[in-house]
């Protein structure tokens, strides 16, 4: 059977290890110290990497620097103890962790004091094993980083630091070792100077530069040598956005004057050579090769982010407030009333009128009686048709004499007068319907311009862009959690943050915990993690709310009623609001039951979407009075500021709430009628400021005709529990009690600190 891909990538990562591994045994100040591949040995055990194909290369790897008996020791006391150490974390089921690996490493040092002597002194010994304790940890966290979270995440602060440590050692075996009479330090650090303008950003770079001189400069003792690279950097860098082919010659220029004019190391043709392959093989490298290294070049994604949102709020600001103005002009045109009326004529001689042209036209006598009066025979039904508008019909004895002496239609006539102010009436009530509608629409149109207003106002202004995404990635990453992107923002004092992180990490307590760290107060989740590309998902976090809420609510229908007429809502509104309500619909039963379940589905949807206040309840109201059912219903809502805790009472018809408090009992009055009774509805409305031990508590007219204000104070006053559902509970029961005759409903809430 054929390898995975995995695993054949696997096995060729493993073998390219003996590199690093004899880099690092050359890697000696002084010829007598022990090598420095332990550390990196005990790195890539802890990362995970196959023991059984690291130690061997490991091995030889530090023999091809030195196969002495001392060197040979020093491989196997660690692999020995390694191998030991991870069978028992395998039947421990526990995965070895960085200190561990320390230790581990430390141990298998120990062997190296038994070759004490005068030609390895033991301040030798001590500082071989404290450069290779210092050379473990530094390995192991950017190991970590590199080989476990992925190579194309940020790092952070101590895995820089560390990664620059283990690249400066592996900079210092390259200087010391010798391949075939040849020094390969200048033919790799051409390399990397043009590969690091190509890959990374400008500090990046230059960090890969100083690290490659630092090597060479502590392998010669000689400082000049990392001035020299890093001045080869430089020098490149002016090149940056010209082809290669002019960085390349910058660094063969920058390298001709630090090693002549400057004295930097010895200007010889071997270096020259060295230099110059190293560069010639990046600028032969194909341009589609070239290209992929380009993608390790860290993108600032929320610094995109941050200029995208800030360009964007003015171009969508100037078109929200477009879209306003536009409901704005409808609203307009729909209050604009209606000037197509029939006739400025008074109703009665409007009603004559109609009697004479559908009548006396087609009456065979009409001109003889036009004749006789000198004018049209509209006037003779006045009379009858003032009678047949106040409602008690026309009669024969309202026409006039001369009508009756000389017509024999009158029964014609008076029935025309009738059914003519009947149609008279009709059309003024379609009219008013028709301007009411009108109005209804008119004022939806102007409630819809100004939400759009006030969300263009927020747009414009609102927003604040945080800065603690470097912060956040960085913590996240201590604690194996990789988020490769992060944005933060403020609005209305509230903080939001956007995390791309792994989908293994979405679900993780630490996530949550490290967000609450970050920000200096507790955070919350705002919504279902999102789809992000590949293994990645978006996590949304918005600042948690000062207050939480508890509510209860207990419900009874009336006695011999089919259902309860009471509707009740209890429903989070966006922007940390709590939106509470008690419906009391006309009546009983199941009538009565569709009545406030049908309102206050209304006044929901309202509130949900923003329409608040006034405004919203005006149109509902005006929609109900354009029904020709007597639909009306008693509306008791109250909205809680779940960040300021202040509850906003809004009364239609609704009965008194009450404010249960520590050592008293407030009221809120009500003086508001019914919702669709009349066409102006004035809601009474009232603020109350709570505290965390407060309980509101909303009635229906049930509870409040059994108990009264009085009673109902006297039972919140008596009941020394806080629990929402207990209140409800001692209400209904006590209401039960003195014979409820209507339909009850409590809802009690109570807010506490988050």
């Amino acid at each position: 059977m054929k390898n995975s891909p995995s695993a054949r990538s696997d096995l060729l990562f493993c073998l390219l290890t003996i590199v690093p591994f004899f880099l690092a045994a050359e890697a000696k100040v002084y010829d007598g110290m022990t090598g420095l591949s332990l550390g990196i040995y005990s790195a890539l055990v802890f990362c995970r990497c196959n023991y059984f194909l690291i130690s061997p290369m490991f091995l030889a790897g530090t023999a091809l620097s030195d196969a002495g008996l001392q060197n040979i020791l020093y491989c196997a006391a660690p692999i020995l103890l390694f191998g030991v150490a991870k069978a028992i974390h395998f039947a421990a089921a526990r995965p070895m962790g960085m200190f561990a690996a320390n230790v581990y490493a430390m141990i298998g040092q120990l062997p190296s004091f038994l070759f004490v002597s005068d030609a390895f002194p033991l301040r030798l010994a001590v500082a071989s094993v404290a450069a290779n304790q210092l050379l473990c940890y530094c390995a192991t966290v950017i190991g970590y980083a590199l080989i476990v979270r992925g190579v194309r995440n940020r790092l952070s602060a101590d895995e820089v630091v560390g990664g620059a440590v283990v690249a400066i050692v592996l900079s210092l075996g390259l200087f010391r070792a010798d391949v075939f009479g040849f020094s390969p330090y200048f033919a790799l650090l051409g390399w990397l100077i043009l590969a690091s303008l190509h890959s990374f950003s400008t500090p990046a770079g230059l960090l890969i530069a100083f690290c490659m001189g630092m090597g060479g400069a502590v392998a010669s003792l000689d400082f000049a040598v990392c001035g020299a690279a890093v001045a080869m950097f430089v020098v490149a860098c002016a090149f940056r956005k010209l082809p290669c082919f002019f960085r390349f010659a910058a660094i063969m220029v920058a390298d001709f004057l630090a090693g002549t004019l400057l004295g930097a190391y010895p200007y010889t043709l071997t270096h020259i050579i060295s230099l110059a392959a190293g560069g010639v093989c990046f600028v032969a490298l194909p341009k589609k090769v070239r290209s992929r290294l380009a993608v390790y070049i860290p993108e600032d994604r929320a610094a995109s982010a941050k200029r995208i949102l800030a360009h964007g709020r003015g171009e969508v600001f100037a078109r929200l407030t477009g879209v306003a103005k536009v409901f704005f002009e409808m609203g307009k045109s729909f209050a604009v009333p209606d000037d197509r009326s029939e006739t400025s004529l008074p109703a009665p001689q409007q009603i004559a009128q109609d009697v004479m042209l559908r009548v006396c036209a087609r009456c065979p006598s009409r001109e003889s009686c036009q004749r006789a009066l000198g004018s049209d025979t509209s006037a003779l039904f006045v009379s009858a048709a003032s009678t047949a508008l106040s409602g008690g019909g026309a009669a024969p004895a309202d026409l006039p004499p001369f009508v009756i002496s000389r017509c024999d239609r009158t029964d014609v006539l008076v029935n025309e007068c009738n059914n003519a102010a009947a149609r008279l009436v009709k059309r003024r009530e379609n009219a008013e319907k028709l301007g009411l509608a009108r109005r209804v629409i008119a004022e939806q149109m102007y409630g819809v311009g100004s939400i759009v207003s006030a969300v263009a106002d927020d747009v414009n202004d609102g927003v604040t862009v945080g800065g603690d995404e470097d912060e956040l990635i960085e913590k996240l990453g201590y604690r194996n959690i990789v988020c490769t992107e992060a944005v933060t923002y403020q609005h209305e004092g509230c903080v939001h943050a956007s995390l791309t992180v792994r989908r293994a990490d979405c679900e993780k307590k630490l996530l949550d915990k490290t967000v609450d760290e970050v920000f200096g107060h507790r955070m919350q989740r705002d919504g279902a993690p999102r789809p992000a590309g590949g293994d990645r998902v978006s996590v949304s976090f918005r600042s948690r709310p000062r207050y939480g809420a508890v509510f209860g609510a207990a419900t009874a229908r009336k006695q011999g009623s089919d259902d309860n007429g009471d509707s009740r809502s209890v429903r989070r509104l966006n922007g940390d609001k709590l939106f509470v309500a008690v419906c009391d619909g006309m009546g009983s039963g199941a009538v009565a039951a569709r009545q406030s379940a049908s309102t206050l589905s209304m006044v929901e949807n309202f509130y949900n979407a923003g329409f608040g206040g006034e405004a919203a309840l005006n149109m509902i109201n005006r929609m109900l009075m354009l029904k020709d059912s007597d639909d009306f219903s008693a509306l008791d809502l109250c909205v809680f500021d779940l960040n300021t805790a202040v509850a906003h009472f809004v009364k239609l018809g609704g009965v008194q709430s009450f404010v249960k408090r520590a050592d008293s009992v407030d009221v809120v009055e009500t003086s508001a009628l019914p919702i669709g009774i009349v066409e102006e509805a004035r809601p009474y409305t009232e603020s109350r400021m709570l505290s965390p031990t407060d309980s509101v508590v909303m009635v229906s007219d049930g509870v409040a005709d059994a108990l009264g204000a009085d009673g109902i104070k006297l039972i919140l006053s008596r009941t020394n529990t806080l629990a929402p559902q207990d209140l409800c509970d001692a209400l209904l029961a006590k209401a039960t009690e003195h014979g409820a005759k209507d339909d009850s409903t409590v809802v009690a809430v109570r807010l506490f600190a988050a």
